[in-house]
């Protein structure tokens, strides 16, 4: 199923959301939600965005398309960078908790692994070591 996240950094800060159901609840992760019919990916990312946290975004580019894998569901993720144009956050209903977190802390969080790796590919967390 397609969906679409939006990684969103401001003075420090990555805006993440707490999941309150699978996959990976109770894992922060990036605003995201499945694309619906007729919208782009861009659209959704900023919809969900604007639904989960309260924020809205300007599109800045595609990060990466990631694969979220598990029993009974395959999500493919296209993930962009993004401004805020806000910075009030007001989580939603569909999310338990949503806020701004800093980048120097991203280690010491319970983080999705889709968000992980947008987050390395993004060079805000380092890559794994072998």
């Amino acid at each position: 199923m397609p969906s679409a996240s939006a990684l969103v950094v401001y003075q420090g800060h990555v805006l993440l959301v707490r999941r309150g159901r699978e996959p990976e609840v109770n894992s922060w992760s990036l605003p995201a939600g499945l694309i619906e019919l007729g919208e782009t990916a861009e659209e959704a990312a900023r919809r969900e965005t604007l639904e989960e946290t309260g924020i809205k975004i300007e599109i800045q580019r595609l990060l990466g398309v990631y694969n979220l894998i598990g029993p009974g569901y395959h999500y493919i993720v296209i993930c962009f960078r993004a401004t805020p144009l806000s910075t009030t956050v007001r989580p939603g209903p569909d999310v338990e908790d949503a806020c701004w977190h800093d980048l120097k802390a991203l280690k010491e969080l319970r983080l999705m692994s889709v968000t992980r790796k947008a987050l390395r590919d993004a060079g805000l967390l380092p890559q794994p070591s072998c």
